[in-house]
């Protein structure tokens, strides 16, 4: 028993001893953080019974200092940790500090300290208590104290929980607590924000390609994300702070939710069933378990789901290597980006289990250890994923370019095989077109041919033939036409059209179909012009299609053709009272080749693609055709077209309600001749070639008899036009159509074509595609690096009438586009068209060039301006008052004196009428104001060779004054001078003036002498002929004695820089020059030649087989540029490439600022 006594005192006097050891901590040279375990005085009271006297005993008596490296860490325990720390103060004043543990998952913190009046205060926080228990907003559990100045104190704490006890305390001022907790937060918030875009990026990638192993990741990354935050205290501070039993056991329900989402997303990243099945099994019953431990930790014990966590944590993490050792031993792509980021994590959750579970670890990776490891392995997993998303895509897109390759070999077949169909039916319409345009025509030739001597049964039979060919021509255009729809190559061409128009052009169209039926067709339209946007001819088409088969299909009676306006939209409608149609037929009308059973129909023909066609024209219109009808009754046909604008008519229409051009006659209707060029031009609109059909009387020569037929072409000049074909028959027929009207050259081939054309350029070009050796579409690009469009049209004129055909013509360069068979109207309108057009191309043209020469003619009148201004005051010699006024009236100079002695100032009156003088001189003196009012007297202008003054008195000062005429080559102007001090006015004659210096007066006479003898003597120098110097020898001395006297000039008066402003000028004509060539080259992309040839301003000349312009070339260049160049020519070349390069923005400002410099120096040149 005493011996036990006296070991009781040994180890008393030891806990003393090593208590003894432990200094105070010195908070002047402490800088502020976590406070050694060293300067700590440790008691732990096991059974948590003590309070703060006892605890406080304990701690003098058998309190020993935390002797391992760092923070005290007693890992899971139930017992009460008591804490003492003592300060030693040094400070002269007091200050506030905080003591704050930065492991905020402890349950209860209680901080004791003695305040000023030595009275001990407690304070006490923890997860187990609200947030607002806490002294500041912060994470961490702290607390606020005011340390004593000069004075050594001790601060207690005790310690409980019910997960890991570990005390990590750190003592800060109120600065560096504040500087300390932004940068943890900064931290935070940058780790937290790329988990965040990592998790919104795996979320993105699963819910558009559907792979499970992203969703499993992204909740792996949220579910490890919301542990750290509760680990770190943040969630209780942010996101529940007034729930503190869930605060204490969120870190553990998080980390078992981590557990699911990790072993799920292990199963589908290393796809364990394939990989192993028995590691599969083991995978779904810790998934199994894993769930049911999430719900227990709902409602158990928080320190049992803490322990529960652990558990889960090992168990996965054996789970997990045991997965990726297997996956990287058999080679799996995935397994090493998994093992490498296992690796990463498993030092991490390594770390935090042994931080947990009390084993000493630096505060560094003890604390912040799984936050990066975290946040490396999901970096590490990512790129993981990606590489797997992009094995998967290369998968992916093999099997798709493989599944592409065979579709493709497939399209290609298909392709191939409609390729041969659509030039099947191309060259099949061809051929049918080619020889249906030569009997149609020639049909119309002998039909308009009045002089020919056929018969009544001739002209029958010949209309007859023209009708046949016309129906079989729309026949095939129909079949045509339902192959492009069917194939979806049918394309509209829309634009702004009047819909009235449109309709009155197709009832005069089908008015001959009617022939002997007692059939009174009538017309129904608003006054207004109703506008559309549609196709023109397809529109036609359709129109033409329901009316010619109501007039098919009504034997007698009426048949209405109305246009009606509804709210937005414009209906029109066919209605006739034929044979109507009965319910079972119009369920069938609109299929392909479906034709009504009955005696009527048959007798009428077809071909049953009629009213398909139109209904699919109209579906391309947004459109469609409702059909009303009741059998025996009649038929209603109608469709509606979105209106664009309603406007009002220019002039009212005198036709009936009835129609027009029609005379009722008993039961009959006899139509009027009405020429369908009449037509066109009273509609602007072209005829639809699909829809022709010629009137069965064989009257076919309205156009010639129609009085404004030909008022276009009423020029003194008929225009060229060549026109190629290699069909002969084709050729007469053009010919025959257009030969009254224009001059027509023809070629069989496109070198006959090309050969005409290196020797007359014609005016326009009718051209055919379907040529042997040179194509159409070769001879088009050949002549477009020629000519432009606007230079030489061409217009195409073939049987090939598919939509690409068309593109490809007009995308080479043609200007318009016909198919066979044509009418002959249709193709003297289109030609027509394109003649006004090139007329309205060379007047736009003769307009910008006459808008460039106005500007040039403004400037040099304002340099002009200028150049008197500068005479006027060169004449300012004498120091008189001077006045100078153009021949307008406005002043242009005046001197300083006159400023004096008329009170006024240069800016006030300068390029301002000399009235405003004269306005002012009325108070003043009226004798004088009306002296100076323009126009001037002619008394008071003094005449050639004698000078006239007048008396003036103005206010205090006397003198005289005296107009003068300055002429000039072009113009004149007055000169006011006046003379104060001199009593007398008189009449002087120059002679009488007094030797000496010249006077004012005498200069401007010697001036305009000089000017007069310049005049005379290039008049009669120009009048000069080679006879006379024949006849008068002595003419030839008196003209050395002119070179005489201009060199004894040259060297008196000519300046200096006389040679400098002739090389000006020579640089700004090779400036233009070399402008003109570049610019031209640039934008149109063609060579010198072509400049040359189009302009017709330089020659060309053929050296050794090759074109050049020998004269053009040597502009380009200063040593070649002749002696005397021709400046008018270099001015002609650059308003012709003006005129072709005006779209380019860069080239047209050059040109103009050289051509400016040139007209400029020119200008200078003629003035000096």
């Amino acid at each position: 028993m005493q011996q036990k006594h006296i070991w009781n005192i040994v180890l008393i006097w030891l806990s003393c001893l090593l208590a003894s050891g432990v200094s105070a901590l010195e908070l002047e040279s402490f800088p502020g953080g976590l406070v050694p375990g060293s300067e700590m005085i440790l008691f732990e009271d096991e059974g948590a019974e003590l309070d703060f006297e006892q605890a406080r005993a304990q701690l003098s008596i058998a309190g020993l200092p935390w002797v391992a490296p760092g923070q005290p860490n007693l890992g899971y325990r139930r017992s009460a940790l008591w804490v003492r720390v003592d300060l030693d103060n040094r400070f002269e004043e007091p200050r506030d500090w905080v003591a704050y543990i930065g492991f905020p998952n402890l349950d209860r913190v209680d901080f004791y300290y003695q305040d000023a009046a030595g009275e001990w205060q407690t304070h006490a926080a923890g997860s187990a208590l609200p947030f607002r228990a806490r002294h500041l907003l912060h994470r961490s559990i702290n607390f606020e104290f005011q340390v004593l100045p000069s004075e050594t104190m001790s601060i207690y704490f005790r310690v409980e929980s019910t997960g890991s006890l570990q005390f990590p305390l750190a003592l800060a001022s109120a600065s560096f607590f504040a500087s300390e907790a932004q940068r943890t937060l900064f931290t935070s918030g940058l780790y937290y924000g790329l988990m965040l875009m990592i998790a919104i990026y795996s979320f993105t990638v699963w819910f558009t390609s559907r792979e499970s192993g992203f969703l499993y990741f992204a909740l792996l990354v949220v579910f490890g994300s919301l542990y750290s935050l509760s680990a770190q205290g943040l969630a209780y501070q942010y996101l529940w702070p007034e729930a503190p039993d869930w605060a204490n056991r969120a870190t553990s329900v998080f980390s078992l939710m981590a557990n699911v989402a990790g072993i799920l997303f292990v199963r589908s990243f290393l796809n364990l069933k394939s990989l192993d099945r028995r590691l599969e099994l083991v995978a779904r019953a810790f998934l199994v378990m894993a769930v049911l431990g999430v719900v227990i930790s709902l409602f158990a014990d928080s320190g049992l789901v803490n322990r529960m966590a652990l558990l889960y944590a090992a168990c996965l993490t054996v789970l997990v290597t045991l997965s990726g050792l297997l996956a990287k031993r058999r080679l799996v792509r995935a397994a090493r980006f998994f093992v490498s980021a296992w690796t990463i994590l498993l030092v991490g959750i390594l770390l935090e289990l042994l931080q947990r579970l009390g084993v000493i670890i630096p505060p560094l990776l003890a604390y912040n250890g799984i936050q990066i490891a975290t946040l490396a392995a999901v970096t590490v997993l990512a790129l993981g994923l990606s590489d797997r998303l992009q094995s998967m895509m290369e998968g992916y897109k093999a099997a798709q370019q493989d599944l592409l390759r065979a579709n493709q070999l497939k399209i290609d077949a298909l392709q191939q095989a409609d390729n041969v169909k659509e030039e099947f039916i191309a060259n099949v319409s061809h051929e049918l077109r080619t020889p249906l345009t030569g009997i149609i025509g020639l049909a119309e030739i002998m039909l308009a041919d009045r002089s020919s001597d056929l018969n009544a049964s001739q002209r029958e039979t010949l209309t007859l033939m023209k009708v046949s060919a016309q129906r079989l021509s729309s026949l095939v255009n129909d079949v045509i036409d339902f192959s492009a729809i069917k194939n979806g190559h049918l394309a509209l061409s829309k634009r702004d059209i009047d819909l009235k128009q449109v309709c009155e052009l197709v009832v005069r169209m089908t008015r001959p179909l009617i022939g002997d039926k007692p059939i009174k067709l009538v017309e129904k339209y608003p006054t207004a012009r109703l506008i559309v946007e549609g196709d023109e001819d397809r529109l036609q088409q359709v129109l033409f299609n329901l009316v010619a088969n109501a007039v098919k299909f009504t034997p007698h009676g009426s048949v209405t053709i109305g246009v009606e306006v509804l709210e937005l939209d414009v209906r029109v409608s066919v209605r006739d009272t034929g044979i109507g149609i009965s319910t079972t037929e119009q369920q069938n009308i609109f299929k392909r080749f479906y034709q009504i059973d009955s005696d009527e129909a048959r007798q009428a023909g077809g071909t049953g693609l009629g009213l398909s066609i139109s209904q699919r024209l109209l579906e391309l219109h947004e459109s469609e055709i409702i059909l009303r009808s009741t059998p025996g009754e009649g038929s209603l046909f109608y469709f509606d077209l979105p209106l664009k604008k309603s406007l009002p008519e220019g002039k009212k229409s005198d036709r009936a309600a009835s129609g027009e051009g029609a005379a009722t006659k008993g039961d009959e209707v006899v139509a009027k001749p009405a020429g369908l060029t009449a037509a066109l031009q009273a509609t602007g609109m072209s005829v639809d070639r699909r829809s022709n059909q010629g009137p069965l009387n064989g009257d076919d020569n309205s156009a010639e008899n129609d009085p404004a037929g030909g008022n276009i072409h009423r020029q003194e000049e008929r225009g060229k036009i060549l026109v190629v074909d290699d069909e002969y028959l084709n050729l007469r027929i053009v010919e025959s159509h257009l030969a009254d009207r224009y001059q027509l050259t023809t070629a069989l081939s496109g070198a006959e074509a090309l050969e005409i054309l290196s020797n007359e350029k014609p005016d326009l070009i009718i051209l055919d595609l379907m040529m042997p050796v040179m194509t159409g579409y070769q001879f088009c690009q050949i002549v477009r690096k020629r000519y432009d469009s606007d230079e030489l049209p061409i217009v195409i004129l073939t049987a090939k009438n598919r939509v690409e055909d068309l593109v490809k013509g007009l995308s080479l360069g043609a200007n318009d586009y016909i198919t066979k068979p044509f009418s002959k109207e249709e193709l003297r309108v289109r030609i027509d068209k394109q003649f006004e057009l090139l007329n309205l191309t060379h007047v736009k043209r003769d307009n910008q060039r006459l808008s460039w020469q106005l500007q040039r003619y403004e400037e040099s009148e304002k340099r002009l301006r200028d150049r008197e201004q500068r005479l006027a005051a060169l004449l300012d010699v004498t120091g008189d008052p001077l006045l100078a006024i153009d021949e307008t009236g406005v002043v242009i100079f005046i001197n300083s004196a006159a400023e004096e002695l008329l009170q006024v100032t240069a800016d006030s009156v300068l390029h301002q009428s000399v009235n405003r003088i004269s306005d002012e001189l009325v108070p003043r003196s009226p004798a004088l104001a009306d002296a100076v009012h323009f126009p001037f007297s002619e008394d008071r202008i003094s005449c050639p060779g004698s000078t006239e003054y007048f008396d003036f008195e103005l206010e205090s000062t006397r003198g005289r004054f005296c107009l003068l005429t300055m002429r000039q080559v072009d113009q004149e102007f007055y000169l006011m001078v006046f003379e104060t001090g001199v009593p007398e006015a008189r009449v002087v004659d120059e002679q009488d003036e007094a030797p000496g210096s010249l006077s004012l007066p005498q200069i401007v006479e010697e001036i305009n002498r000089n000017v007069e003898r310049t005049q005379l003597l290039g008049e009669y120098l120009s009048q000069i002929k080679p006879e006379d110097l024949h006849k008068h020898k002595d003419l030839v001395e008196e003209l050395g004695h002119i070179d005489k006297l201009i060199n004894h000039l040259s060297g008196t008066l000519v300046p200096d820089d006389d040679d400098d402003s002739e090389l000006k000028y020579r640089e700004a004509l090779v400036k233009v020059m070399q402008d003109c060539h570049y610019y031209w080259q640039k934008v149109t992309g063609e060579s010198i030649i072509d400049l040359a040839e189009k302009s017709r301003i330089w020659s060309v000349s053929i050296d050794n087989g090759r074109l050049r312009t020998r004269s053009m070339n040597r502009y380009l260049s200063l040593d070649k540029l002749p002696s005397n160049p021709r400046w008018r020519q270099v001015a002609r070349t650059a308003y012709f490439v003006l005129s072709k390069v005006s779209s380019d923005e860069e080239a047209r400002k050059a040109l103009e600022s050289s051509v400016a410099r040139l007209q400029e120096i020119v200008e200078q040149k003629a003035l000096n």
